[in-house]
């Protein structure tokens, strides 16, 4: 019956995406953050879903009419530069055959990013890619926080599909979620869900927190570290922050508290010398093949670990996404990849400034806060998890270019903008005028991209 019902609602969309390729997008959406089929035990548990909606899509985006632009925002060049990079690393690895599946998944990943980046370019169809987003990771978040409080903690949360099978990707994507969950209970799509997704913003960090992930641990503290240092109402949040924090130690086991204790005594701990032999075996290669590197999956290559491996250690996965970038792409992939998570990073937080002074466009500039806020949580959770080719930071990066695109257009077309306090006080004293026209916001034309 499940593999039924989701095949249905799949498949029931199918038609339109040939018309409308929009469709085609949020259908992706769900299916790849969420993983419906991978909760089935029927056909469409393995049934290549995923592939037929991305080849309908692609063909409706030929078919249908509507204009389309690509849009010209540094971002957009900082991902297209880093993939174009790993396909020369890709064919220059040691092993290429190794890597295939990694980046024919990465590939078609970011093919799926550039489309959305190019059909999604209104503030409706933005919405909607964020709403399915958002629930389809609060999906996974909210299941993840009851089991926690019912069990007591005593079971760790490890429910996740797709790229969140992992316990520590899992709490990867929750402490990014965070966010983005408290934008969508700021902007519901109906009022009428604005108490039932406020209550369900407290689930996230709960389900985090019982991944027993110390990696996701380290993330979503930087997540509410950040939020507390941006936010206005500091002393709200810390009245509701402490407590929660204290009532999550306290209520759970000992075992996750050991767990998290062990992350202080690093030096003693097997599982952390495992993951700096790792960073050893990613920094030797890179040193051998200081520009390609050497390819995708190049630390599951046997034959290459008595030759770069530290004595005494097994293979595993990098645990790093900077180490995992290093090992397969060198210092030069790695440069690229961390300019892409900058310049996401930068122009998240140009947008959050530039269109949280009007009322057209507040939760535009509230909804790249929100990502900002993401991006750090990926960037340090980063320090131990190998997600570097991670879904949900492209598609992060992708809303950030449409914020600016979609932005940029309601303000040419005219915009309010937002009085603050201040101001009023100002001009209730008489003394308010007109900003001059060199002390005004400057046009999208105006200025450069930034």
């Amino acid at each position: 019956m499940k593999s039924a019902l989701v095949a249905l609602l799949i498949f029931v969309w199918m038609p339109f995406m040939l018309f409308k390729p929009h469709i085609g997008v949020l259908v992706w959406n769900w299916v790849s953050h969420m993983s419906p089929h991978a909760y089935t035990y029927g056909f469409a548990f393995s049934f290549p879903f995923l592939v037929l909606v991305g080849g309908l899509t692609a063909l409706g985006m030929v078919v249908s009419g509507e204009p389309k632009h690509f849009p010209k925002h540094p971002v957009m060049i900082a991902i297209i530069t880093y993939v174009l990079w790993t396909l020369v690393t890709y064919s220059l690895g040691f092993e290429p055959s190794v890597g295939e599946t990694k980046i024919t998944q990465f590939m078609k990943m970011v093919a799926f990013a550039i489309i959305t980046a190019v059909v999604m370019q209104s503030p409706n169809r933005l919405k909607a890619f964020m709403y399915v987003m958002i629930a389809s990771l609060m999906f996974v978040a909210a299941k993840g926080g009851l089991f926690t409080i019912v069990t007591g903690g005593g079971n760790s949360v490890n429910d996740g599909r797709g790229m969140m099978a992992d316990n520590n990707q899992l709490a990867m994507a929750l402490a990014m979620l965070f966010p983005l969950s408290i934008f969508i209970a700021k902007y519901p799509p109906y009022k009428i869900m604005k108490l039932p997704l406020q209550m369900a913003v407290f689930l996230v960090p709960i389900a985090a927190i019982g991944t027993q992930s110390r990696g996701g641990m380290v993330a979503i503290s930087a997540v509410l570290f950040m939020l507390l240092l941006k936010s206005k109402r500091k002393f709200m949040l810390i009245a509701i922050m402490v407590p929660l924090v204290i009532g999550a130690v306290t209520f759970m086991p000992d075992s996750w508290k050991n767990r998290m204790q062990s992350t202080g005594n690093a030096t003693e701990d097997g599982s952390f010398k495992g993951r700096v032999s790792m960073w050893k075996f990613a920094t030797n290669v890179a040193d051998d093949h200081p520009i390609e590197g050497g390819g995708f999956d190049v630390f599951y290559i046997p034959r290459l670990g008595p030759e770069y491996m530290p004595p005494g250690f097994a293979m595993r996965a990098p645990h790093s996404i900077y180490f995992e970038v290093l090992g397969e792409h060198g210092y030069v992939g790695l440069f690229l990849f961390l300019t892409m998570l900058f310049v996401g990073y930068y122009s998240a937080g140009t947008n959050a400034k530039l269109f949280r002074q009007y009322q057209e466009t507040a939760w535009l500039g509230d909804l790249s806060g929100a990502i900002q806020l993401s991006l750090i949580g990926y960037a340090v959770g980063g320090l131990t998890v190998n997600i570097a080719s991670f879904d949900v930071f492209y598609h992060l990066l992708i809303i950030v270019v449409l914020c600016r695109v979609i932005g940029d257009k309601m303000v040419e077309k005219g915009v309010a903008k937002i009085v603050l306090e201040k101001e009023e006080v100002t001009k209730a004293k008489g003394k308010w005028k007109p900003p001059s026209p060199s002390e005004r916001p400057p046009l999208p034309a105006e200025r450069l991209i930034n």
